[in-house]
C-alpha cells in the first residue's frame, strides 16, 4: 500500500504516503489509551493540596464520568500531584480508558479539563495565572 486515508471525525478525509504516515510515529489508541492533563490551583490551598483537594477532584470527576456514560470505558482514575510550580500547585490527572472510545479521544480531554474547572468553582478553589510583578 503506497497510501494511507483517514477519515478525520466530520468526514474529511486526509491522504498520506505510507512512508510519510509512518515517519510521523502515530499513536494508536484503538485498544486503550491514557490522558494526562495537568491543572493548577491556587497557593492558598496548599495545606489541603496533597490530601483533600486530591481526593475531592477525584471523586468529582469520577461522578462525572459516570454520569456522562463513560464509566464502562474506564479503566484507572488517579488524581496526584504533580509539582509546586512558579505560579500554581499543579495536579495531574490521569485516565486510562478502553480504546472503544477512541473516537472521543480529544473530547474527553476537553470534558476533563472542563470537570476540574467545574469542581474548582464549586469547592471555591481559585485557579490562578501567570503574573508579572516589577519592583521599583
Amino acid at each position: 500500500h503506497e497510501m494511507v486515508e483517514l477519515v478525520q471525525r466530520g468526514g474529511a478525509h486526509k491522504i498520506y504516503q505510507t512512508s510519510d504516515f509512518l515517519g510521523q510515529a502515530p499513536l494508536n489508541i484503538s485498544v486503550n489509551f491514557r490522558h494526562k492533563i495537568p491543572f493548577g490551583i491556587s497557593y492558598d490551598l496548599q495545606k489541603d493540596s496533597t490530601r483533600s483537594v486530591l481526593e475531592i477532584l477525584k471523586s468529582y470527576i469520577s461522578e462525572q464520568i459516570e454520569k456522562e456514560g463513560y464509566q464502562k470505558n474506564l479503566l484507572n482514575l488517579r488524581v496526584e500531584f504533580q509539582q509546586a510550580g512558579g505560579s500554581s500547585l499543579d495536579i495531574v490527572v490521569i485516565a486510562d480508558f478502553k480504546g472503544e472510545l477512541a473516537p472521543l479521544y480529544k473530547r474527553l480531554s476537553r470534558a476533563i479539563q472542563r470537570w476540574c474547572v467545574d469542581a474548582c468553582t464549586l469547592n471555591n478553589w481559585e485557579i490562578p495565572f501567570p503574573q508579572l510583578t516589577i519592583h521599583k
